[in-house]
C-alpha cells in the first residue's frame, strides 16, 4: 500500500510539471471496472505524450500506460470544429491483475473541450501483447485539466 501511494505521490507530481493531467474511469478485459489518473505534456503542436494509471480495486489490478498520440485542433482547419481533438497514437502498456499482460498499444479516442483549461474524452485502447502475452482492450472516459 505504500508503494502505490507513493507512486500516486509520484504521479501527482509529475502532473504538476505537465500541461494536463487527466481523471478518468473505465472498464478494461482482465480487469473490470477501473480509476485512474494520468499525466499529458504537448510536445509539438499536435504530438503529446502520455503517462497514466488505472486501479481496479475487485481484480485487484493495475493499467500503466506510456504513449505518444497525434491530437490536432480541429479548429486550425475549420474555425467551427474549434476545441474539438480527435487523437489516436501508441505506445507501450501492461496490465497486472489475474491475466497480466505488457505489450504495444494503440489507443483511438476523441475530447472535447469545455473552456481552454477543461476537456472530457471518451476512448478505447487495445493492447497487443508480446509473445504469450494476452491481448486486452480497455475503455475510458473522464476528464483533463490543463
Amino acid at each position: 500500500m505504500k508503494r502505490l501511494l507513493l507512486a500516486l505521490g509520484l504521479l501527482l507530481g509529475l502532473a504538476h510539471a505537465q500541461g494536463a493531467i487527466g481523471m478518468r474511469f473505465g472498464y478494461g478485459e482482465g480487469l473490470g471496472l477501473t480509476f485512474g489518473a494520468g499525466v499529458e505534456n504537448r510536445l509539438r503542436q499536435n504530438l503529446s505524450g502520455r503517462l497514466l494509471a488505472e486501479l481496479s480495486p475487485a481484480a485487484p489490478g493495475l493499467a500503466l500506460e506510456a504513449s505518444l498520440l497525434f491530437k490536432p485542433d480541429l479548429g486550425q482547419y475549420d474555425p467551427g470544429l474549434q476545441g474539438l481533438l480527435p487523437y489516436f497514437g501508441g505506445g507501450l502498456s501492461g496490465l497486472v491483475g489475474p491475466a497480466p499482460t505488457l505489450g504495444v498499444s494503440f489507443t483511438l479516442g476523441l475530447e472535447g473541450l469545455l473552456d481552454p483549461y477543461t476537456g472530457l474524452f471518451a476512448e478505447g485502447t487495445y493492447v497487443y501483447g508480446f509473445a504469450e502475452f494476452p491481448k486486452v482492450w480497455r475503455l475510458a472516459l473522464g476528464a483533463n485539466f490543463r
